[in-house]
Parts: structure tokens; C-alpha cells; sequence
């Protein structure tokens, strides 16, 4: 069961990370309205954070199976 909880916590995090990715795009190409470019900063700095937690909790789920 543990597994399973690490691979839907795996799943959400790269789903946020996709998200993030997206935001970012968009917003340095000028498709989205953000005229401070907060969504490009805020896009690149929580993708950098997250990247590394959803690579643990990828060795995290292949240690346990």
C-alpha cells in the first residue's frame, strides 16, 4: 500500500511539474497576460524544487518494489 501512496505522490508532482512548465511557457512567450512576468519566476523556481522530490520519490517507489 505504501507503494502505491509513493507512486500517486510521484504522479502529482510531476503533474505539477508539467503545470509549472506550461505556466512558464506561456508566459515567456507572451500567451499569457502577466505583465511582471511573476508566472515565468514562480514557474521556473517551484519546477526547480520540485524536480528533485519527484526524482526521490522515483527511487523512493523502485527501492521499494
Amino acid at each position: 500500500m505504501l507503494r502505491q501512496v509513493v507512486l500517486g505522490a510521484f504522479a502529482v508532482t510531476v503533474a505539477l511539474i508539467v503545470l509549472l512548465v506550461g505556466e512558464a511557457l506561456l508566459s515567456i512567450t507572451g500567451l499569457a497576460f502577466d505583465p511582471h512576468g511573476y508566472g515565468m519566476f514562480a514557474g521556473i523556481l517551484i519546477t526547480a524544487v520540485l524536480t528533485p522530490v519527484a526524482l526521490a520519490l522515483w527511487l523512493l517507489y523502485r527501492l521499494m518494489r
